[in-house]
């Protein structure tokens, strides 16, 4: 049996190898690394993978656009994960001087949301500036040699910018809730022998975030080395990482309803969506929270 995961930048893989959760696993884990969220969920809906975790955004713009999405447990993290820069030697201090500027972002990404958010706090939308839709590489790129203004991203692009120089405008402290979901499909939870290793698996995931939350130096190290980014970048990273499974609850519904909410309102949905819909607590007794 072959389990499909889908994961961003390493972290879930480095994450179960540092908390020795890979091990004795009944199962095959086949591993897909994707820039971002909404290119996973392009692969679970064209069932090239079997699960994946990703930002709290994603799921809302696969349900507007029909995907047989499920989500399967919930995390929340630090909101400082996610953050917009801009680059060194910008006259921008403040998020209102962005009016009229060029925002790079990842289109119904988790930085999607945390920079309409930010908007809509100082009374703008996504109209009041030039959102540039690109995925991180690209935007990565565009930053770097100033074509613009700005960019909406998460780790571990903020802290490696940083380092460079770049200046922190916000994070999403105040902001997001910082959730994030395990994502699997109609079909694969329909196989019974699917179902039951993504019941391992996130149990293993669990247990993994406790233990890893605990030892973020050996985290960050193994990080490093699956990823090859700079050992410093990787530490400062996990000062802003503590993710831990909650449950898959009213609470949790009623944060990403106001998100869905938000995002048709400035007319990014073509409909109104009941996020609630595509919940599966099947697994809540798996995660157990601390």
């Amino acid at each position: 049996m072959t389990l499909r995961i889908g994961e961003q930048t390493g972290i879930v893989k480095s994450g179960l190898e540092a908390a020795g959760q890979l091990e004795g696993i009944p199962y095959t884990i086949e591993w897909a690394t994707f820039t971002a969220g909404p290119p996973l969920l392009e692969a679970i809906n064209a069932d090239a993978v079997d699960i994946g975790a990703v930002g709290d955004t994603p799921p809302i713009f696969a349900q507007a656009a029909g995907a047989p999405i499920r989500i399967v447990a919930v995390t929340r993290n630090r909101p400082e994960y996610k953050a917009i820069l801009v680059p060194k030697g910008s006259s921008v201090r403040a998020l209102r001087e962005l009016k009229g500027k060029k925002v790079a972002v990842a289109k119904g990404s988790s930085a999607h949301y945390l920079l309409l958010a930010a908007l809509r706090r100082d009374g703008l939308g996504i109209a009041d500036i030039v959102p540039v839709y690109m995925n991180p590489n690209d935007a990565q790129a565009a930053f770097a040699s100033g074509d613009v203004d700005a960019w909406a991203v998460w780790e571990p692009y903020v802290a490696s910018n940083v380092r460079q120089g770049a200046v922190k405008l916000l994070d999403g402290a105040g902001l997001t809730d910082a959730l994030s979901f395990q994502v699997s499909s109609d079909k694969a939870l329909a196989d019974p022998g699917k179902a039951a290793a993504i019941a391992d698996y996130l149990a293993r995931s669990h247990k993994a975030h406790e233990w890893s939350n605990g030892h973020k130096d050996v985290w960050a190290r193994k990080f490093a080395e699956v990823t090859k980014l700079p050992l410093e970048v990787a530490q400062d990273m996990f000062e802003h990482h503590e993710p831990r499974y909650v449950p898959l609850d009213d609470e949790i519904a009623r944060a990403q309803q106001t998100m869905a909410d938000a995002f048709f309102q400035e007319g990014l949905l073509p409909q109104k969506i009941e996020v609630s819909r595509v919940f599966d607590g099947r697994f809540n007794d798996r995660v157990p929270p601390r």
